[in-house]
């Protein structure tokens, strides 16, 4: 019995020494990874930090920096590469613009906070990098997702600084959206998965979860992506603003005020019309996972009684949610352009050429 303790304790041993090597070793590599992705990100310019207080926000910008319009680009939820996937959409705008883009903190090169991600938080750090980086009003505002809600407060709260807005598939508001959100604090878990995300092991599970990378990047902008992502995940702010989605969509859409800023919504998710138009969506989403080492599911076994129904749903959902949302904001345009929530990877030109006509149309 004492011998099997003893061997036992040895594998054990043994064991605890190869996962400390092991740790060890991915460490040293997601270190040395960063530091080569980190000078590349910034010699693309895409490293830019402008302080707002007790930590930095960065503030990179692109396009004409004398141009019409100033732009500024508000990310998804844990979208820490928009800057780079967002890029091929905006190159429609940015000879005549100038394109900001400002991470959230804990987002890519931002730094992270232990506050609350409120509504209210996140807009005045928005606030706060654009003036600390000489970046005047007024501002079009080109939010994608839960960026709209964010959105949504800021040009109701502060209509003087505000020129346009452009939802890029934003968040559908409504009284009752996220509703179905477990309330939920950041929790040991949460620090934890942080922590192993420090430590490299997000890495081995990048391509595991909703992150995928479409079909028309580069080998290096894939790279960058993966770079800003990673970055991401080893921050505790997007968890918070995780945490709060049902308490900031509250607080959007109670803020919203209805006023005469011009407004574009490009529905995306919801914006299938056809039965053919929605089939052919399945196929590429399928071709993506399957480009990203996931299994996909055969979406020509869908039948077309199915397809139906889930376009009719969405036009149910735009009748029920869209039209009443754009409505409460006022003057808002809806496109229906159907594809992924992140339309602007999909479909990055012709999203881009429907946002220049809209801002081409404010100096009109």
């Amino acid at each position: 019995m004492k011998k099997a303790i003893k061997i036992t304790g040895k594998i054990l041993m043994i064991l605890l020494i190869l996962l400390l090597l092991f740790t060890l070793i991915t460490f040293i590599m997601h270190r040395v990874r960063t530091n080569q992705e980190t000078a590349l990100l910034k010699e693309n310019g895409y490293y830019n930090p402008v302080s707002v207080g007790e930590y930095a926000l960065n503030v990179a910008t692109f396009g004409n920096k004398n141009g019409s319009h100033t732009i500024v680009a508000l990310a998804g939820l844990g979208m820490g590469d928009y800057s780079i996937a967002e890029r091929k959409m905006t190159a429609a705008i940015e000879k005549d613009n100038r394109v900001v883009f400002i991470d959230r903190a804990g987002y890519g090169f931002s730094d992270d906070t232990n506050h609350e991600m409120t509504t209210e938080y996140i807009v005045e750090d928005y606030r706060k990098a654009l003036q600390n980086a000489g970046i005047k009003a007024p501002y079009i505002l080109m939010p994608h997702s839960i960026g709209g809600a964010y959105s949504n407060y800021w040009s109701s709260k502060y209509p003087d600084e505000i020129e346009a807005v452009v939802f890029v598939d934003g968040s559908q508001l409504s009284e009752n959206a996220f509703d179905d959100e477990p309330e939920r604090t950041v929790g040991f878990s949460d620090k934890a998965l942080v922590f192993l995300a420090k430590l490299g092991f997000s890495r081995y599970a990048l391509r595991q979860n909703y992150y995928l990378l479409p079909d028309n990047y580069s080998e290096e902008e894939q790279r960058l992506c993966d770079a800003l992502e990673l970055m991401t995940e080893d921050s505790i702010a997007p968890t918070s603003e995780s945490c709060l989605l049902p308490q900031n969509r509250l607080a959007a859409w109670n803020g919203i005020v209805t006023n005469d800023i011009p407004k574009l919504y490009i529905c995306a998710s919801w914006g299938f019309q056809t039965k053919e138009e929605f089939r052919e969506y399945l196929r590429w989403f399928a071709a993506l996972k399957e480009k990203n080492g996931l299994k996909a599911p055969d979406s020509a076994k869908i039948s077309d009684e199915k397809i139906q129904e889930q376009v009719d749903n969405f036009a149910k959902q735009r009748e029920e949610v869209i039209d009443p949302y754009t409505e409460k904001m006022g003057n808002c345009e809806v496109i229906l352009l159907g594809g992924d929530h992140m339309i602007y990877e999909q479909k990055p030109e012709e999203c881009g050429e429907v946002i220049k006509l809209f801002i081409d149309g404010l100096d009109s």
